[in-house]
């Protein structure tokens, strides 16, 4: 199992730690903290292209999540080499000079890949998913 890092915040706080999953980072910062669950506000993946492990050759693609529309969203733009791989080694293909591809997290853990001109067109795209 691999170690990701998180970024969680509550209400007082907001602290970087390595988890398994989401869920776990909440949780580790939630007990360390003594807080109850609501004081959660939200996580994020640090690095939302970790690196992939393929037997045969790079996946096409990475998974993408369904969003819960309650929370904070944000958008990162995922940078490709000349190749169309993105820092992690998944496949993406090429893409016009007009679009990219950005993972929007939902503030609870979960993403999105979606095709968009800029940050605010991603978030559009993916809240009409």
């Amino acid at each position: 199992m691999s170690i990701l890092m998180f970024t969680v915040k509550t209400s007082q706080i907001s602290i970087q730690t390595g988890a398994s999953s989401s869920d776990q980072a909440v949780k580790q910062v939630l007990d360390f903290e003594g807080a109850p669950f609501s004081a959660f506000v939200s996580v994020y993946q640090d690095d939302p292209v970790p690196e992939v492990s393929a037997k045969y050759g790079a996946p096409h693609g990475r998974m993408s999540a369904n969003l819960d529309h309650d929370g904070p969203w944000k958008a990162d733009k995922v940078e490709l080499d000349e190749g169309g791989y993105d820092k992690g080694g998944c496949y993406w293909g090429l893409r016009s000079e007009d679009k990219s591809i950005f993972a929007v997290q939902d503030g609870m853990g979960n993403i999105a890949f979606v095709d968009a001109a800029n940050a605010k067109s991603a978030l559009e795209v993916a809240a009409s998913a």
